[in-house]
């Protein structure tokens, strides 16, 4: 029951509602100074603390109650409401503190959390907070993650935290993924980054699902343990691969009297089956000479992943989805200095082959026209981005004739990677020794 007189109380019988959605009041200095100065004009709402004569809590005006303290205001008006049930103590406060825009990610997150745990919905929250479903359904994902470290980082000012990564994280299916990126990641943009990865990655492993449940009645299972790293020992072969950058094929016909195995393997899935041993006549020199040529093709298939994925990153930044940085001339002077080093052409078609993904000739001349049209709609760093990439892929082989490293050729592809890093570029060990020289598979130069 409410009472309509409004009764002076001291301040230090009202305490602060242990469940306020709330829990950082903020910056109470001005607040503070204009009590001081015009006393408070808009009182408290407070119920009677249980068990607790002459002691309340507050309801509705915790800001309020914080500065008087800190302007050291003996007395707050209040307006005393009892017989409230939790239910509709949080109903109050939620409805009372969602409305203002100063809230933080993470208390928002919790009070829609809240209201959705006390048997509102998207559209009665919508209808007593003016927020629209849509803010709502996104703040009711952030509140699925791990919300010790969300306020970790949110508190974290080097961090940075904004909503447009966090929704970006949103776009990752599975919420333990969703959680090891947020624990991980070292700034905003990284997230970002690790969201957009791991959003590939899921689409990816459902397509292979697809796949998997196509091959099963063809008797078709997974390749055993090792196969991966014998894809170029001369141990397989490959009779049919389906690139899972494009559509899952309706069906999959086989006619092999073999068994055939599926190996997922970078971006594509291979169906193999094991090369019948015969009679071993090759001398000691030839052995070498094919376990070399086997080594170089799988630098190719290893250094095209890391295209594919070179350019889907920058497809990223290109479209807004990785955000621009603040300073571009660094990138742009840094690219300018790789490209004048590398004596790089650059023609028309090959912009258009960043957009295609084939060459001019192949193209129709609607293709053709279209992917002009993105062209001309590039700014300049975007334009020096896509130029960089045709270089890389243009650069020539990263190893010689005789399966030796390239230092210059390597050096140079790393100084396009370290461009990239600014924007949150990441690569694993392997990639790294395969731009230094250092991988298994090169050569090794005699001592």
């Amino acid at each position: 029951m409410e009472r309509k007189e409004i009764i002076n109380i001291g301040i230090d019988h009202i305490h602060p509602h242990p469940e306020n959605p709330r829990k950082n009041l903020g910056d109470l200095s001005e607040l503070a100074e204009s009590l001081k100065k015009n006393g408070v004009m808009q009182n408290l709402t407070v119920i009677p603390l249980e068990g607790q004569p002459g002691e309340y809590m507050t309801i509705i005006g915790h800001r309020r109650h914080g500065a008087a303290q800190l302007a050291g205001i003996t007395e707050l008006p209040c307006r005393i409401v009892e017989g409230m049930s939790r239910k509709e103590q949080l109903s109050t406060m939620l409805e009372e503190n969602m409305q203002r825009n100063d809230l933080t990610i993470y208390e928002q997150a919790q009070g829609f959390q809240m209201m959705l745990d006390l048997g509102e919905t998207e559209q009665t929250i919508a209808d007593k907070t003016g927020f629209s479903k849509t803010t709502i359904r996104h703040r009711l994902n952030i509140a699925q993650l791990d919300q010790e470290t969300l306020q970790k980082k949110e508190q974290d000012d080097g961090f940075q935290l904004s909503l447009k990564d966090l929704y970006t994280l949103e776009q990752v299916e599975n919420i333990k993924t969703r959680n090891k990126i947020l624990k991980e990641a070292h700034s905003s943009r990284d997230i970002a980054t690790k969201a957009l990865y791991a959003t590939a990655e899921e689409k990816k492993n459902k397509k292979i699902k697809q796949i998997e449940k196509m091959l099963k009645p063809l008797g078709v299972e997974k390749a055993p343990k090792g196969a991966e790293n014998e894809q170029w020992s001369g141990k397989w072969l490959v009779i049919k691969e389906i690139d899972l950058d494009k559509e899952v094929p309706k069906k999959i016909s086989l006619n092999e009297t073999d068994p055939v195995f599926y190996l997922p393997y970078y971006r594509s899935v291979r169906l193999i089956k094991r090369v019948k041993k015969g009679k071993n006549s090759d001398t000691p020199e030839e052995a070498r000479r094919k376990q070399k040529d086997r080594d170089m093709k799988q630098i190719k298939v290893k250094l095209k992943e890391m295209s594919a994925v070179r350019k889907e990153f920058i497809q990223n930044i290109l479209s807004g989805k990785i955000e621009a940085l603040k300073d571009e001339h660094q990138v742009q002077e840094k690219i300018w200095n790789m490209l004048f080093n590398i004596h790089t052409g650059l023609y028309p078609s090959s912009m258009r082959s960043f957009f295609t993904g084939k060459e001019d000739y192949k193209c129709s001349a609607e293709e053709r026209e279209q992917s002009q049209a993105q062209v001309d709609g590039l700014s300049f760093t975007h334009s020096m981005l896509v130029v960089m990439h045709y270089s890389i892929e243009t650069i020539g082989d990263i190893y010689d004739w005789q399966g030796y490293f390239r230092p210059e050729t390597g050096k140079t592809i790393a100084a396009a990677y370290e461009i990239l890093k600014p924007y949150g570029w990441t690569f694993g060990d392997e990639e790294e020794q395969l731009l230094n020289g250092a991988h298994d598979l090169y050569v090794k130069p005699k001592k």
